[in-house]
């Protein structure tokens, strides 16, 4: 399962993290994950420890125009 208190200790911005979440939910909804049965084909659960892991890397719409 997945333990709350990552999403406790968070201290970034919530918003962008929720949404970021939702975006990697869908992309593994499309193409699935190696780890989803570890999960127990929690979609969500998958997405947001794989973020909070720094498995999946987002950025948000400041970051990308600074990259540019």
């Amino acid at each position: 399962m997945f333990p709350i208190y990552k999403v406790i200790d968070y201290d970034g911005n919530r918003y962008l993290l929720a949404k970021a979440v939702m975006k990697r939910a869908r992309q593994i909804n499309f193409l699935g994950d190696e780890k989803l049965a570890e999960f127990e084909n929690k979609i969500v659960s998958l997405s947001m420890n794989q973020i909070l892991d720094g498995e999946i890397k987002y950025l948000g719409p400041q970051q990308k125009d600074s990259e540019n």
